[in-house]
């Protein structure tokens, strides 16, 4: 998953309306399908002309989507000649339009409707696919000429993607479907399920008195969500209890958790498993929350983002600035005018001159990678683990008029020392990604409490014109998928390790002119 923003006509990034696609039948049914495919198409290839890291003319993007037609119907080919565009049968024209300018964005979309109308009259396969499994087919072409992070989302696949990261209305409870039956694992405090009495075991059988049974588990999840603010009646099974229950319950916006914080001893551990909205406010009451709470005062904070592929921008932004207090965050740079963008600290933190110590891995990207390197070149944290993962860019999201969203790259992220992240990432000033006999040796250092330190801050200075000084550490820390107990026992000792922690933590100047 990489981390996003949503696109707008105005400054910051807004989502775009949309229009309903018309499903094909009478002719005048077929007219409006047709118009809406072309809205589609337009709005694509406009977008990525004008928002897409690098300039790509219309014509060369569209004629890729086309071409993946041939990937349903092997007879069917389209392709370009010095003055139309070509379409064949069993390698016999039989269309054929004009060629429009390379970047004509509007005659460029009419050539793709046109093209995909007549595709689907001469082949029986083509026209069993309905529009958005066409489309479908389409997009898989045309992102093939932009970068490995620009990508297509179906209406369903971006419905997920929008719940997964700004929340959807629901109950709150996670649930999980064991020899047909229907089982609450969890209830997710503050939220309508557990107030309403619903508890861990219980068996939903029915959802506005409408069986479940002989549904699927996402058919069962898709009844349970709905408008926030209305109602839905369930009726559950209590082990134990001879009588089912029945409750209403008022939807309320739920945002999948992200955040788990947990105090043990003097040190807190948190680990973010994602960037949604709900992120930074829920670890910023997390851990205030136990920062307040009784017992020996805190000797350091853990932030745990292994494993977390990264989300939405801004809440990466807003979680270094939890513990930042002045300085750049993060400069993102690109075509558009509006990725062009400085993100710098705000006064005040949530743990005011608490040690960090960040962990990360192979599988740590773009917003997480955001965060450590934010904390790591201001001197506020010190970096654990394995080198992460290296992406280097910010998508925008662009919602299509059929609902499915088109995910194109549009910025590029420096730190604030000038390293880029793409294909280089953050590489820990202890790296754990090694033998386990070097593994024993530098947490015995660690937990010495001496003045030999296993780190050496010469090492951790970034070099921006050495490129390949970068290249040669994360080859000497490679990034790694695990996530070894390691890990975190390297940065508890780290905290408790003064001479060790000073010299990891060591604040990166910038080698670059700011941008």
């Amino acid at each position: 998953m990489s981390y996003r923003t949503t696109k707008s006509r105005r400054p910051r990034w807004l989502i775009v309306g949309f229009i309903a696609l018309l499903a094909a039948g009478c002719a005048q049914v077929v007219k409006k399908d047709q118009a809406s495919t072309k809205r589609v198409l337009w709005e694509a290839i406009d977008e990525i002309d004008n928002r897409y890291i690098d300039p790509i003319p219309p014509a060369k993007i569209m004629m890729s989507g086309l071409k993946q037609l041939s990937s349903l119907d092997e007879s069917v080919a389209i392709t370009r000649t010095p003055h139309s565009v070509i379409l064949t049968q069993d390698g016999e024209r039989v269309a054929e339009r004009p060629l429009p300018a390379d970047y004509n964005t509007d005659e460029w979309a009419d050539v793709g409707v046109n093209m995909l109308r007549n595709a689907q009259h001469l082949s029986p396969t083509l026209f069993s696919y309905d529009q958005d499994e066409l489309l479908e087919a389409v997009f898989g072409g045309l992102v093939k000429e932009l970068d490995r992070y620009s990508r297509y989302e179906t209406p369903e696949e971006a419905g997920i993607s929008r719940a997964s990261r700004e929340g959807f209305g629901g109950i709150g409870i996670q649930i999980d479907r064991v020899d047909g039956k229907f089982i609450v694992r969890k209830s997710l405090p503050d939220h309508p399920a557990i107030d309403a009495g619903l508890r861990r075991n219980d068996r939903i059988t029915h959802v506005d008195e409408q069986s479940i049974q002989r549904l699927s588990l996402n058919d069962v999840i898709k009844a349970l969500r709905g408008r926030i603010g209305a109602m839905v009646k369930i009726t559950f099974v209590r082990p134990g209890l001879s009588q089912p229950f029945n409750r209403t319950i008022i939807r309320n916006r739920i945002i999948p958790p992200t955040v788990h914080v947990e105090r043990k001893g003097r040190i807190l551990e948190a680990r973010l498993t994602g960037f949604n909205a709900g992120t930074s406010s829920t670890l910023h009451r997390a851990l205030y929350n136990s920062s307040q709470a009784k017992g020996p005062s805190l000797q350091g904070l853990v932030l745990d983002l292994r494993g977390n592929p990264g989300g939405l921008l801004e809440q990466a932004i807003h979680v270094s600035d939890l513990f930042l207090t002045h300085g750049r965050i993060i400069t993102i740079t690109g075509r558009h005018p509006e990725s062009n963008q400085l993100f710098d600290a705000s006064p005040g933190e949530v743990l005011p001159g608490i040690p960090m110590v960040v962990v990360v891995n192979g599988q740590s990207a773009s917003a997480a990678e955001i965060v450590a390197v934010a904390l790591r070149d201001s001197g506020r944290a010190a970096i654990v683990g394995s080198t992460s993962f290296g992406k280097g860019s910010v998508q925008t999201i662009i919602r299509l008029p059929n609902q499915g969203g088109l995910n194109i790259t549009w910025a590029r992220i420096f730190a604030p020392s000038g390293q880029t992240l793409d294909s280089q990432g953050v590489v820990p000033a202890i790296c754990t990604n090694v033998s386990d006999k070097r593994m024993a040796k530098i947490l015995a250092a660690l937990a010495s409490q001496g003045e030999y330190s296993p780190v050496d801050p010469a090492k951790l200075r970034f070099q921006a014109e050495q490129p390949h000084y970068s290249a040669a550490r994360r080859k000497a820390c490679m990034p790694t998928d695990r996530q070894k107990p390691n890990d975190l026992q390297a940065a508890r000792l780290l905290l408790k390790n003064r001479v060790s922690y000073t010299a990891a933590a060591g604040r990166l100047s910038p080698t670059v002119s700011k941008r």
